[in-house]
C-alpha cells in the first residue's frame, strides 16, 4: 500500500470504480461525496505511516527510540555528566556550599563546607552538565559568591569529564552494534559492548595481550573521536575489571584480566589550496572542510586501519563552499596512510589555504 499517496489520487481511484453511467464531472454530488471520503482516508494514511515508522528504529527520535531500544535490550541513553576538578585556594577563612567559581561564563560550584588556612586544594563542579564545563588549566580564576578572607582561586589542572548525553545517532549504533555483534560468554564483543557502555566512550577494539596469558587489552576514544582521557579510561577499567587481576569484581568473567588504555594516535597532516564557490567565505569554508574531516575520522575509528587518500579528498571537495582543491596532500604526500589496529587518526596539523 502506498501509505503517502495524494488526496486526489484516492478520490481519482474512487471515482475509477464507479460504472460509467454515473457523472463523475468536478461538482457533481458523487465527486464532492469522493472528495470528502478522500480527505478522512488520507488522515488515516498518514496515522499508519506514522503507526509503521514507530517499528523502524531509524526513525525514532527522543524518549521514543529510548523506550523501543530499553524493549529490545538493556541498553540505555547515557546522560549528560557534570565537568570535575580541583581548584587551590589562598586566603584564610570558610568556604561554604554552594559557593561559586568561574572560568570566563563557565560556572562550578564548592560542593561541601572548607575551612582555608593559608592554601587548600577543594573539589568543584561544573554547574551546568556536558562538555561546556571542561576547561584547561589555570582558568577557573574568579570567585562569584563574594569572600573578603579569599585572595586568589585557579585550576592548577584541567577540569575535566563533562559529557554531552548522547545522541539519537550514536544510540542507535550502539543498538546496531548489539545486534551486528553477538556479545556472549566474554567473547571480543562483549569487551567492545562492555567499554561503549560507559560515559565518555565513542569506540572501542578489544585485542588478546601477548604476552600475558588470559588478558584482553581494551583500547578506546572519546565520544568524539579523540583520545580518551584518564578519568574515562578509569571508569571503564573499574566496570570491566577495577584490580587487573581477573578475580570477576568487574563485568569480565573470572578468570579473564583486561587492561584498558586509551587508543593510540596516528597524527595526519592535512593540507592543500581551496578555489571556493563563493557561497560561503573563506573561513567558514575551511572550518567546513575541517569539521568535515573530524568527522569522518570518528566515523572510522577502530574500523578502519587505512585513510583512503581518495577518500578524504572528495570528502573535502564536497564540503560546503568548495568548487574544487589542488595540491591535496596527507602527510606531505598523495598517499594512503595507515595505522595500527589499536590506534585512531587524528587531525594534528590543518595546513589547507585559500588560493
Amino acid at each position: 500500500m502506498n501509505y503517502n499517496e495524494e488526496i486526489s489520487d484516492i478520490q481519482s481511484d474512487l471515482l475509477n470504480e464507479m460504472p460509467e453511467t454515473y457523472s463523475k464531472i468536478k461538482g457533481t454530488w458523487l465527486w464532492e461525496m469522493f472528495k470528502a471520503f478522500s480527505l478522512k482516508i488520507h488522515e488515516l494514511l498518514q496515522l499508519l505511516t506514522s503507526t509503521a515508522d514507530k517499528l523502524n528504529v531509524d526513525k525514532l527520535q527522543g524518549d521514543e527510540l529510548d523506550a523501543y531500544v530499553l524493549q529490545w535490550t538493556d541498553i540505555k541513553r547515557k546522560k549528560a555528566q557534570k565537568a570535575k576538578g580541583h581548584i587551590e585556594v589562598t586566603g584564610n577563612g570558610i568556604l561554604y556550599a554552594g559557593t561559586l567559581v568561574c572560568a570566563d561564563d563557565i560556572q562550578y560550584e564548592i560542593t561541601s563546607d572548607y575551612e582555608v588556612k593559608g592554601k587548600a586544594y577543594i573539589p568543584i563542579i561544573a554547574v551546568e552538565a556536558g562538555e561546556i564545563g571542561n576547561t584547561t588549566a589555570n582558568t577557573v580564576t574568579k570567585l562569584i559568591t563574594s569572600n573578603s578572607n579569599i585572595k586568589s582561586i585557579t585550576n592548577p589542572n584541567p577540569i575535566e569529564g563533562g559529557t554531552n548525553e548522547e545522541t539519537d545517532a550514536a544510540l542507535r549504533e550502539r543498538y546496531h552494534l548489539r545486534l551486528s555483534m553477538p556479545a556472549t560468554s566474554g567473547n571480543k564483543a562483549h569487551y567492545i559492548l562492555w567499554a561503549t557502555e560507559c560515559i565518555g566512550v565513542g569506540g572501542a577494539k578489544a585485542v588478546r595481550d601477548k604476552t600475558v596469558n588470559n588478558k584482553v587489552n581494551v583500547y578506546i576514544c572519546g565520544d568524539n573521536g579523540e583520545a580518551a582521557d584518564i578519568a574515562t579510561v578509569e571508569l571503564v577499567q573499574n566496570y570491566i575489571d577495577p584490580l587487573k587481576n581477573g578475580d570477576g569484581s568487574g563485568t569480565a568473567p573470572i578468570g579473564a584480566i583486561c587492561e584498558v588504555f586509551s587508543a593510540g594516535l596516528k597524527q595526519i597532516t592535512v593540507s592543500g589550496n581551496v578555489e571556493l564557490d563563493n557561497t560561503y567565505s573563506s573561513e567558514a569554508t575551511l572550518e567546513n572542510i575541517k569539521n568535515d574531516i573530524l568527522k569522518y575520522f570518528s566515523q572510522i575509528n577502530f574500523q578502519k586501519t587505512e585513510l583512503s587518500y581518495a577518500k578524504l579528498l572528495n570528502i573535502a571537495v564536497n564540503s560546503l563552499g568548495v568548487n574544487d582543491i589542488t595540491s591535496f596532500k596527507l602527510n606531505n604526500g598523495y598517499i594512503n596512510v595507515t595505522c595500527e589496529e589499536t590506534e585512531i587518526f587524528t587531525l594534528n596539523k590543518f595546513n589547507m589555504g585559500v588560493k
